[in-house]
């Protein structure tokens, strides 16, 4: 049942009533506004079905809280972090039930300027995540509205790697970081081409410090990982040794999560003045070292972890740009 009142400003406000209970309201200049609107609502089963539900005075920022508490036990939260706060600065007090695939798409539109289509997914795909708890295991909503966000194509091809000059400058920045261990963590990625959420589950106790080995238990394609560290990463990893199980990169207020460095990473692209470069692609970077030094892609497959050498094919260019390279300088004044 709705009733339209009139305001002390003179303007009109609608009121949705199911049951004696408020569901929703809305203010309109002109009553024939309020009494269309209300009409609608009205009329839309499934709008005053959401309206009644449990949900329907959930704000995103506890949903937001509720799914990081749910998630956050037994999962890596590289990332989470970032992207969760994303969406909970931008919707922060508003209610769930609120949200819907037009607001998403022109937040993520707005976000996705000078970024990958990889990287707008990946924002979409948590705010996702987090709508499918509000789903699944609460109740809160009948349906996800991200659902209705088309993803967008991403070109998995592209290789984005340092250049001599880049790695150089890169690796200065991150000696100067105001994080003690951004130069090991980027070191580790430059030489073992680990993903990020894999070393930052790293252990001490996976690491074997005479071997010059770490052991990776979970990986991304399910099977474990025996990562080899050059001596001189080993020498900057001996530094910080620690006897135990805790993390090797611990959040200092959270032992038992992986620290939040994004700000710090930035900061040292910002001072190397690189631009248009992940964190993802240090481990584009060592696959491509590998490979211009003349690693066959087995060989860069075995080190990357690939299950296949169909996903390392991607560097094939890299060797025979490297072999054109060295038989010009070898070769190429023979006549």
């Amino acid at each position: 049942m709705a009733t339209i009142t009139k305001t002390k400003a003179g303007t009109y406000k609608a009121i949705v009533r199911k049951n004696n209970k408020v569901l929703k309201t809305k203010t309109f200049k002109l009553k024939k506004h309020a009494r269309e609107w209300a009409k609608k609502i009205e009329g839309d089963s499934d709008l005053i079905k959401l309206y009644g539900s449990d949900g329907a005075l959930v704000t995103f920022k506890q949903l937001a809280d509720e799914y990081e508490a749910w998630w956050s036990p037994d999962h890596n939260t590289i990332g989470l972090n970032f992207r969760l706060g994303f969406w909970r600065d931008l919707y922060g007090d508003t209610r769930i039930i609120d949200i819907d695939s037009s607001s998403i798409r022109a937040a993520l539109k707005s976000y996705g300027h000078n970024r990958s289509p990889a990287t707008i997914n990946r924002m979409k795909a948590c705010l996702s995540s987090v709508f499918k708890y509000a789903v699944k295991e609460r109740d809160y909503l009948p349906n996800n509205p991200v659902m209705r966000v088309s993803s967008l194509t991403e070109d998995n091809k592209i290789v984005r790697y340092l250049s001599d000059e880049e790695r150089s400058a890169l690796i200065d920045a991150c000696k100067a970081s105001d994080w003690n261990k951004l130069y090991l963590l980027v070191m580790l990625a430059l030489t073992t081409g680990a993903r990020l959420a894999e070393m930052m589950g790293l252990h001490w106790n996976d690491i074997d410090f005479n071997a010059r080995t770490a052991i990776l238990y979970t990986t991304k394609n399910g099977e474990s990982r025996i990562l080899t560290i050059p001596p001189a990463v080993m020498t900057e990893l001996q530094l910080f040794r620690e006897v135990g199980t805790g993390l090797v990169f611990p959040s200092p207020t959270r032992w038992r999560k992986p620290f939040e460095f994004r700000k710090h990473w930035v900061k040292a692209l910002e001072q190397a003045g690189i631009k248009n470069f992940r964190f993802h692609d240090l481990r584009h970077s060592a696959a491509s070292m590998l490979v211009m030094n003349g690693a066959t892609l087995y060989e860069t497959a075995q080190v990357l972890g690939h299950k296949s050498t169909q996903t390392t094919a991607r560097y094939a260019h890299l060797s025979v740009e490297h072999k054109q390279a060295l038989t010009d300088r070898i070769m190429g004044d023979l006549k």
